[in-house]
């Protein structure tokens, strides 16, 4: 059974554009159910939530991995906490381009249920479905810079960019770099950069040998020195193009 939680304690970041004094308000009034999945296959059907006035499930703990299989090649799409998503939602029901989604918990997660009772608390605070909207945006951005980043030649580029956005995410600073602590297998990774998996591990040695990156236990990573130019760059364009309506080209 799901439980009930301030939202606000969770996600504090929701909060962000309410004064003081509206916070402790609101972090008392405005709770929601949260939806607990464990490890493995993830599948979300029409009946499990109430679709109407839903703004969707935010994810406040926990990583989620979308594969998308269009003529037989599969992309991933990692997700975690911060992320909205409807898994519920289809294209249509006979898009022109047929296409197969999967979903799988690689790290035990906690979805918090943005429905109907949710939508009604939070009309006195416009602010925080203003918050959850840039959610929405900035996963677009995110896929935008997930696309520049496949247009890249050499995986190892691909490959280092991708895990230091994870970083700047969901990674630990520590002592001795950013720690990713959760599940990052060659294949997820292959996944992720559109690359096969010997191209993966052969990019993975080509880091390790020059100390940008460490393999730690259960396919954990840690990210050595400073994150490199490109992915800040990188962002720059994808949201620029975002914007503009334009696809990334290729890189030189």
């Amino acid at each position: 059974m799901p439980s009930v939680v301030s939202i606000l304690d969770r996600d504090p970041d929701l909060a962000e554009d309410l004064s003081d004094e509206e916070l402790l308000i609101a972090r008392e009034h405005v709770v929601v159910d949260v939806a607990s999945y464990p490890r493995g296959a993830w599948a979300v059907g029409p009946d499990d939530f109430d679709q109407v006035a839903n703004l969707g499930l935010l994810l406040i703990d926990g990583l989620l991995t979308r594969h998308v299989t269009v003529a037989g090649h599969t992309c991933a799409e990692l997700l975690g906490r911060g992320d909205v998503l409807q898994p519920w939602l289809r294209v249509g029901p006979e898009p022109s381009v047929a296409t197969e989604v999967d979903w799988k918990v690689v790290q035990p997660v906690q979805a918090a249920v943005l429905g109907r009772a949710f939508c009604e608390q939070v009309t006195r605070w416009p602010e925080i479905p203003a918050a959850i909207s840039r959610r929405v945006m900035l996963r677009a951005h995110w896929l935008a810079f997930h696309l520049a980043v496949c247009h890249l030649r050499r995986v190892d580029e691909r490959l280092l960019l991708v895990l230091w956005h994870f970083g700047d995410r969901w990674g630990t600073v520590t002592a001795d770099g950013v720690r990713l602590d959760f599940r990052l297998t060659h294949d997820l990774l292959g996944a992720v950069v559109g690359a096969r998996r010997p191209s993966v591990s052969l990019a993975v040695r080509q880091l390790a040998d020059q100390g940008r990156i460490r393999s730690l236990p259960r396919s954990r990573w840690l990210l050595l020195g400073q994150p490199p130019e490109e992915l800040r760059k990188l962002h720059e364009r994808s949201g620029s193009r975002q914007l503009a309506g334009e696809e990334p080209a290729d890189e030189e």
